[in-house]
């Protein structure tokens, strides 16, 4: 009935559209981190996403299986080439345009998870590629 189709939503689920891919070269390779002490630490890509799959520059993600009652943060990278990380001059800046959730941005280096974090039980959520 409807109540088991509402218990089975609550294994959380996040929808992401990701905006602004300029080719369609490549992967975006997401990340999905719960909680500030993991905050871009925990090396664990969640998804990987063909880029030739966007349509008008738009991918749709689905993210299952993360907890739902902690707030998430979530970051995100263009690898254009298709190598699996992040390309970098040698001054350390990121060559392949990245994101954070909440258009999150840092100052110098990345922003803190209090500034990319989505509430508890977020479902769905947009990021746009600079």
């Amino acid at each position: 009935g409807l109540a088991s189709c509402f218990a089975a939503a609550r294994a959380a689920e996040l929808r992401l559209e990701v905006s602004g891919l300029s080719s369609t070269e490549g992967e975006v390779l997401v990340a999905v981190y719960a909680g500030a002490e993991q905050w871009l630490k925990a090396p664990a890509v969640l998804a990987k996403v063909k880029a030739d799959t966007a349509r008008d520059g738009r991918l749709q993600l689905r993210i299952d299986g993360l907890p739902d009652d902690v707030p998430l943060a979530v970051s995100l990278f263009h690898d254009r080439n298709g190598n699996g990380r992040m390309d970098r001059n040698p001054m350390g800046m990121p060559l392949e345009p990245f994101a954070f959730s909440n258009q999150a941005q840092g100052a110098f280096g990345p922003p803190p998870f209090s500034q990319a974090q989505l509430p508890a039980g977020t479902t769905q959520h947009a990021i746009q590629l600079p």
